[in-house]
């Protein structure tokens, strides 16, 4: 039923860090593949990195902080000792490109779920935009975490 899942997540620093334990839940529950999938907040435009490319503009690929490459491979390791077929991806765009992002790596994957972690749908917009724009998928929202 849920072979391809996209899990969606966000590894800002007060991002709660329940998720890996819940992803390897349903991963192993439906049997599924899951695709981590971060889009960091860079900067640069792809257009601004070729027409400045000598003038100290950064690349994309360094536009991202080696805390939030860290972090994936974190949850991507987490996920595979918890024996989930896992596959990791840090995608560099603007803020509001994320529900595009995660939209077009669901249909490129085809997908049969979204996960969004819980910092897509508090205070955010992310969520709302997934949804508005009718994936040809099931999205499902990670829960709060529980306060102590």
């Amino acid at each position: 039923m849920y072979d391809r899942i996209l899990v969606a997540i966000d590894v800002s620093p007060d991002s709660p860090g329940s998720f890996s334990e819940r992803t390897a839940q349903f991963a192993n529950m439906t049997g599924g593949t899951v695709h981590l999938l971060h889009v960091a907040r860079g900067h640069v435009v792809a257009y601004d990195i070729n027409a400045g490319s000598g003038l100290g503009v950064l690349v994309g690929e360094d536009d991202v902080a080696a805390d939030e490459r860290r972090t994936v491979q974190d949850a991507v390791d987490q996920l595979a000792a918890a024996g989930v077929p896992v596959h990791g991806e840090l995608v560099n765009a603007t803020e509001h490109d994320v529900a595009d992002i995660i939209l077009q790596r669901a249909n490129e994957l085809s997908a049969d779920v979204i996960v969004l972690g819980h910092p897509h749908h508090r205070g955010s917009s992310v969520a709302e935009q997934v949804i508005r724009r009718r994936p040809t998928c099931a999205v499902l929202l990670e829960r709060p975490p529980q306060e102590a």
